[in-house]
């Protein structure tokens, strides 16, 4: 019988060579809201000197965070009011949603071309990737997904960008996964190679807030019960649910991969570049275990 040590303990010439388990590498993923990047109230329109700043400041925190970044966005006035006026969440409805389908899959993907724009103006190595092009849907929850382009990308220094997009759903022809639910994917299939070390939603509030309009610093599943009520959908147009989805979405990632999560607000100059080294900013954290933040 080969074993891989001595009766002492020791390994020695002849035997099966030790495996040595290796430190996994680090990640951290920010999400760009769509409320942030976008004016919600006109379709179409993309705020971009708040994207071009958000993408110098989180180019700054890559110069002095140790692990790997993958970045994803909302995509507020551009998806969102396409997928509202066919219901393509909803999926093959009629002779319509074939057309709302192409519609919504193309203005999401003119909202990322602007992203890459600044984020790759910023000197990040940005290559996009479409959810729908790695992930199919059954019954609005996704079946199989395929990540090895973006883990190869992410070893070779290549920074991701995702976004809410359109996916082929088998049982309703089609659907739509929001960024939380297409990064709740990335987790899942990305946690066996890296850890992910913490998630930044940047959003347009101080957080979560409470139902006196002040920034709940905290929620764990403990507290969910007595924070929930205060919670709603998105202010305009948002098909994929809106803080009450993101807060639900959140606590399930935090629960099963033992990450820290964070909403804070992407108005505040310099937020961005605090939140990816992990200093302590004003904000809600969303977190299932004991960690004391810096």
């Amino acid at each position: 019988m080969i074993t891989t040590k001595n009766i002492d303990g020791f390994w020695r010439p002849g035997m099966t060579p030790p495996t040595f388990r290796t430190k996994m590498e680090k990640i951290t993923i920010i999400k760009l809201g769509g409320s942030l990047i976008t004016d919600k109230s006109r379709p179409m329109v993309a705020r971009e000197k708040i994207i071009a700043r958000l993408a110098k400041e989180i180019k700054i925190a890559s110069k002095l965070y140790s692990g790997k970044l993958l970045i994803g966005h909302g995509s507020g006035s551009f998806g969102h009011t396409s997928a509202n006026k066919y219901q393509t969440q909803k999926g093959m409805l009629n002779r319509a949603s074939i057309k709302g389908v192409s519609e919504v899959s193309d203005v999401a993907s003119q909202l990322t071309k602007v992203v890459v724009k600044h984020l790759r103006g910023a000197g990040l190595p940005i290559v996009a990737f479409a959810p729908g092009s790695f992930i199919i849907a059954d019954k609005q929850k996704e079946k199989r997904f395929f990540l090895e382009p973006i883990k190869e990308a992410l070893k070779m220094g290549v920074v991701p960008l995702v976004y809410g997009d359109v996916v082929f759903d088998q049982s309703q022809g089609f659907g739509i996964f929001s960024t939380e639910k297409v990064i709740d994917v990335l987790v899942r299939g990305l946690s066996k190679d890296f850890k992910i070390e913490r998630i930044v939603y940047l959003g347009v509030t101080n957080g979560v807030y409470d139902e006196t309009g002040k920034t709940i610093p905290m929620i764990s599943p403990k507290t969910f019960s007595k924070v929930r009520k205060t919670l709603g959908g998105a202010a305009t147009t948002d098909v994929t649910g809106g803080m009450l989805h993101k807060v639900k979405e959140s606590l399930q990632i935090a629960r099963k991969y033992k990450t820290e999560i964070l909403i804070v607000n992407g108005r505040v100059s310099g937020i961005v570049r605090k939140a990816i080294l992990g200093k302590k900013v004003l904000g809600t954290l969303i977190k299932t275990y004991r960690y004391q933040r810096g």
